[in-house]
C-alpha cells in the first residue's frame, strides 16, 4: 500500500460502532418498568406489617408468594409473547396490568388482585424485552454485549430511583404517593416504548430452531444434568438473597439509624444501595473474573460463601440489636455491599453457564429451569421465617448454614462437574 494511502488511514478517527436505536428504547422502557416492579418490591412488607396489621410471618409469606408467582408467570409470559400475542403487545399488554396493580395498590384495592395483575404483567413484560434486545443484532454483531450491558445498567437505574423515590413518598406522604409513583413510571414506560416503536426490532417469521439434540447423546445428557444441579444449588442463594426486601428490610426500620452521610434514609430507601453497587462494581467484577479465569462453579461457590459470611454479620448485628443497641447505618450499608459482591460472583456466572453448556435446541428450555429455581426460591424466602418462627431457630443461622452448604458442594464439584460435562 503506497505510503500516501497509509497516512489517511492512519489519520482517519476510528469511529465507534453505534448501537442500534431500540435498545435504547427497550433500555428506556425496562428502566421504568424495573422502576415500578421495585418499587413495589421495596415497599410491600413495609404496607402489609403497618398500614394492614399483618403479622410478619403473613407479610413475608404474601411476599414470597408474590415473587415466587412473579418467576413463574415469566416462564409462560415468554411463550405465550412469542406464540400467540407476539412481542410488542405482549410488553404494552404486560405494561398495562403492572400499572393497573400499582393503581389498585395506591386505591386500597384488594391486595391479592393488585399483586396478581403485577406477577402477570411482569411475566409478559420481562422476558420479551430480553429477547427483544437480542433480535436487534445479528448472531455475530460485535455490538450485542455491549447492548446488553446498557439494558443492565437501565435495570439497574430503575432499581436504584424506585427505592429512593418510592421509598420517601410512602414513608413520609402517605403509601398511596409510592404506589402511584410506581404506576406513573409504569406509564411513563408505556410512552417511551410506544414513542419508539418504529426502531424496535421488526416482526419477522421466527427462525428455524436448531436440531434438539436428544436425550439419548450421552455428552448432551450429561451437560443437561450439570446445568440442572446448578439451578438446584442456586435455590440456597436466591433463598438468602430475596430476604433483602422481607427481613432484613425489617431490620432496618426496627434497629438500623436512619443517619447516612447527612441524610435521612428510610427502611425502604437501604434497597437502593445494591443496584448502585451493581452500577458501580459490576465493571470491575467482570474484569477482574476475567483475569482470574477461574471454574464457573467455583466462582459461584465462592459467591455463596460470601453471601453466607453476611448472614454471620447480620446474626451478630441482631445479638447487638437485642441488647437495646441502634446499628449505625454504615454497617448496614457494609453488610448489604458484601451481599452485592456475592451476586455478581453468581448471578451472570449461572447464566453464563446454562448459555455456554447447554446442547443445541435444549437453551430456552434450560433457561427456563434457572427461572424455576429463582421462583422456588422466592416462595421458600417468604415462607422460611413464619416456618422457623416455632423452632426458636434463628434465621440468619440457618441462611448461613444452607449458603455455606451449597458453596462447599460447588467448590468441591467444580472441577468434577466440568470434566463430566466434557468442558475444558
Amino acid at each position: 500500500m503506497p505510503e500516501t494511502m497509509s497516512a489517511e488511514a492512519i489519520s482517519l478517527p476510528i469511529e465507534k460502532p453505534r448501537q442500534p436505536a431500540g435498545l435504547f428504547v427497550l433500555a428506556g422502557a425496562e428502566m421504568w418498568e424495573r422502576f415500578s416492579f421495585y418499587g413495589v418490591r421495596s415497599l410491600l412488607v413495609l404496607y402489609l406489617v403497618e398500614a394492614l396489621q399483618y403479622s410478619r410471618a403473613d407479610a413475608l409469606s404474601v411476599y414470597g408468594m408474590y415473587t415466587g408467582s412473579a418467576f413463574l408467570c415469566a416462564i409462560a409470559g415468554g411463550w405465550l409473547a412469542d406464540r400467540f400475542l407476539g412481542q410488542r403487545r405482549a410488553v404494552v399488554l404486560g405494561m398495562l396490568l403492572m400499572m393497573a396493580g400499582h393503581v389498585a395498590l395506591g386505591l386500597d384495592q384488594p391486595v391479592a388482585l393488585a399483586l396478581g395483575f403485577l406477577a402477570v404483567g411482569t411475566g409478559l413484560f420481562k422476558p420479551t424485552t430480553t429477547a427483544m434486545v437480542g433480535a436487534l443484532y445479528a448472531p455475530d454483531d460485535a455490538r450485542r454485549q455491549g447492548g446488553y450491558t446498557v439494558f443492565y445498567m437501565g435495570i439497574n437505574i430503575g432499581a436504584a430511583l424506585s427505592a429512593l423515590i418510592g421509598g420517601y413518598l410512602a414513608q413520609r406522604h402517605g403509601w398511596g404517593y409510592g404506589f402511584m409513583a410506581a404506576a406513573v413510571g409504569m406509564a411513563i414506560g408505556v410512552v417511551v416504548f410506544m414513542a419508539g416503536w418504529r426502531w424496535l426490532p421488526a416482526v419477522a417469521a421466527p427462525a428455524p430452531e436448531p436440531a434438539r439434540t436428544t436425550w439419548n447423546d450421552a455428552g448432551a445428557r450429561r451437560r443437561i444434568q450439570v446445568i440442572l444441579l446448578m439451578s438446584l444449588v442456586a435455590i440456597c442463594f436466591y433463598l438468602g438473597y430475596e430476604q433483602a426486601a422481607g427481613v432484613m428490610t425489617l431490620f432496618v426500620r426496627d434497629h438500623v439509624s436512619p443517619q447516612f452521610l447527612g441524610f435521612e434514609l428510610t427502611a425502604a430507601q437501604f434497597l437502593a444501595v445494591n443496584p448502585i453497587l451493581v452500577i458501580l462494581l459490576a465493571p470491575l467484577s467482570a474484569r477482574l473474573l476475567s483475569r482470574l479465569d477461574w471454574p464457573e462453579f467455583r466462582v459461584q461457590g465462592l459467591g455463596m460463601g460470601v453471601l453466607g459470611a453476611s448472614f454471620v454479620l447480620l446474626h451478630m448485628l441482631q445479638g447487638r440489636a437485642a441488647q437495646g443497641e441502634l446499628i449505625p447505618a454504615w454497617m448496614m450499608v457494609g453488610i448489604i455491599g458484601v451481599q452485592t459482591a456475592a451476586e455478581l460472583l453468581v448471578i451472570p456466572i449461572g447464566l453464563a453457564v446454562v448459555s455456554r453448556y447447554a446442547p443445541a435446541g435444549w437453551t430456552a428450555t434450560l433457561m427456563g429451569a434457572w427461572m424455576l429455581a429463582k421462583a422456588t426460591a422466592g416462595f421458600l424466602a417468604g415462607q422460611l421465617y413464619g416456618w422457623l418462627l416455632p423452632t426458636g431457630l434463628s434465621l440468619y443461622a440457618v441462611l448461613t448454614a444452607v449458603c455455606l452448604a451449597g458453596s462447599l458442594l460447588l467448590i468441591a464439584l467444580s472441577g468434577t462437574l466440568r470434566r463430566y460435562a466434557g468442558m475444558p
